[in-house]
């Protein structure tokens, strides 16, 4: 299941505790998966920045780095890493208050 089919699932209001449950899994494993995919990520930034010379500023390399398609999965990984672990936590809420 995509993040965003998750995301407009646990939306429903009315949800048995089971369902919740899955979608919090379903939601855990979509996070770790996503925390993996962002640390083998990181280490081809940090080899991106590596290789600089003496002619590009590291701001310069920062801008370049974005601007790949790596760069770009980054930025997206992070703001859905954070949208997840606010998802979690409103389902872990709503478990709560159902035991």
């Amino acid at each position: 299941m995509t993040l965003e089919a998750l995301i407009k699932s646990v939306k429903e209001e009315g949800l048995s505790k089971d369902q919740l449950e899955v979608y919090r899994d379903n939601l855990s494993h979509l996070f770790a998966e996503m925390q993996m995919e962002l640390a083998n990520l990181e280490k081809a930034e940090a080899l991106f920045m590596g290789a600089k010379t003496a002619e590009v500023s590291v701001a310069q390399r920062k801008i370049e780095w974005k601007m790949t398609t790596q760069g770009q999965r980054i930025i997206e990984l992070k703001r859905y890493s954070l949208a997840t672990k606010e998802l979690l936590n409103s389902l872990k809420s709503r478990l709560y208050s159902i035991y």
